[in-house]
This record gives C-alpha cells, structure tokens and sequence, in this order.
C-alpha cells in the first residue's frame, strides 16, 4: 500500500486556517448591490382554516418589495412521492403545522422585511388539531387532508424472506 500517497491518510484541510482565524467567509457574509431580504410569516396555529389574508399594510411599507401568498403563486403540490404530494410553498386554505409557511415578504433590509410581517393580519378559524399517529388514524379524528381518510396517505405492506426458515 506504500505505493499511494492518499489512501489510508488524512486530506488536508485547506480551509482550516481561514475557519479559525475567522477570516472565512460564509453565504451569510456575502452582500450584493440591490440585495432583498425575505422573511416567511408563519402560523402559530397547529391546525385551522384561512379565512382571509390582509397584506395591504405590509405591502404599503416603504422599502417592502413584494409580498406574496399562495393566491400569488402557482399551486404546485409536491411532497416524498407522488402518492405523498401532499405539500404547497405557501398554506392555500387552512395551516395544517404550527409554523406552516403562510405569506412571503421581500424587502430591502431585514429589519424592514420582519416589520412588513408584523403588518400582515390573518383570520384564523382554530381547527381540532391531531398531536398522536395512532389518534390521528381513529374514526372520526379531524383530517389533516382531507383527501386522505382516516389521515393515512399511503400503507406499505413488505415481506422478504421466509422467517420460519431461518
């Protein structure tokens, strides 16, 4: 094995030194002339219906470039699989996680961007929330999605093998 000068040793770091002299620079670091700053408004809510978005104000705000809600964008549902595509960037109808994504904001600064989110008011009606998988699946338990009953969107049975034979 004499014969490789890489295999069974150490790569050098070569970026060691500049992390621990501080002189790395990160994505964080990294500024841009017209650079916006975007902040996500989330729900504190874990489970309810949307009733109404009013992002008049926060759109009024000086250096606010936009500001966007799932009636902005293209609904896309995406998730693990397709059988699981049960995810969209922004809530459309109703928040079904504390911290589900609800509105979008891009402003100059980030200290604007996370003031244009306090302006946005959202009207919440408070659903029944599910917090337990084997709860979740029971009659009658409120649906996450309502398109997957009993809150089950999809069953994998699998058998390899034979176990008596082993």
């Amino acid at each position: 094995m004499s014969q490789y000068s890489v295999i069974n040793s150490r790569a050098p770091r070569l970026d060691a030194p500049a992390k621990a002299t501080g002189r790395a620079v990160y994505a964080d670091d990294l500024t841009f002339p017209n650079q916006l700053y975007g902040a996500i408004l989330q729900s504190p809510l874990a489970h309810a219906r949307i009733l109404n978005i009013d992002t008049s104000r926060a759109k009024g705000l000086p250096g606010v470039k936009a500001v966007v809600t799932a009636k902005d964008v293209d609904i896309i549902p995406y998730g693990v699989s397709p059988a699981r595509y049960d995810e969209t960037i922004l809530a459309v109808d109703k928040v079904r996680y504390v911290g589900d994504e609800v509105a979008a904001v891009a402003a100059i600064d980030q200290e604007t961007a996370l003031e244009a989110l306090s302006l946005i008011k959202v009207d919440y009606e408070e659903l029944p929330a599910v917090f337990d998988p084997v709860a979740a699946m029971a009659e009658g338990a409120p649906l996450v999605h309502e398109h997957f009953p009993r809150n089950i969107c999809a069953e994998v049975h699998q058998e390899f093998g034979d176990v008596e034979a082993a």
